[in-house]
């Protein structure tokens, strides 16, 4: 009988540092022990005049199409490290920590593996939604360190 693959949630941002999480899954399984599904979330936030104003990196970029390049080239990218590995990729907008957990609850993973960030200036942010990931989940979170 064959063994099931261990369905695995990798949430994404445009660093490099989040990358770790893929160096990490492909030291400790095979290509032939999981299925991977990388995700992107477009954070969305509201100005003043509660007009819709992007996500984190549209602080910098001011333009939304700039923002959903950067986050599916980050999902591409990953993508071409795991050559091999069976990988799906979504790129979802919302709330970060929100949609990583409804992705995880409705998409039956057994695990998501994130990676802590520690970027200057938005470090709080970053380590808000690995916070809420870890005390929400139903599932398994590995925390990939700095």
């Amino acid at each position: 009988m064959e063994k099931s693959k261990l369905k695995v949630l990798v949430p994404l941002d445009s660093t490099d540092k989040s990358r770790d999480s893929i160096k990490w899954l492909k030291k400790f399984f095979s290509s032939e022990e999981v299925e991977i599904t990388l995700i992107n979330v477009i954070e969305r936030y509201y100005t003043k005049n509660m007009s819709l104003a992007g996500s984190m990196s549209s602080l910098e970029s001011g333009s939304f199409e700039n923002i959903e390049y950067e986050g599916n080239k980050a999902l591409d990218e990953a993508e071409k490290e795991l050559d091999g590995y069976m990988v799906s990729k979504l790129s979802k907008w919302g709330h970060t920590a929100e949609e990583i957990l409804k992705e995880a609850k409705n998409g039956n993973y057994d695990m998501i593996v994130m990676t802590k960030s520690s970027v200057k200036g938005i470090s709080r942010i970053i380590g808000s939604v690995t916070a809420k990931v870890v005390r929400n989940s139903e599932v398994a979170v590995v925390v990939i360190p700095e």
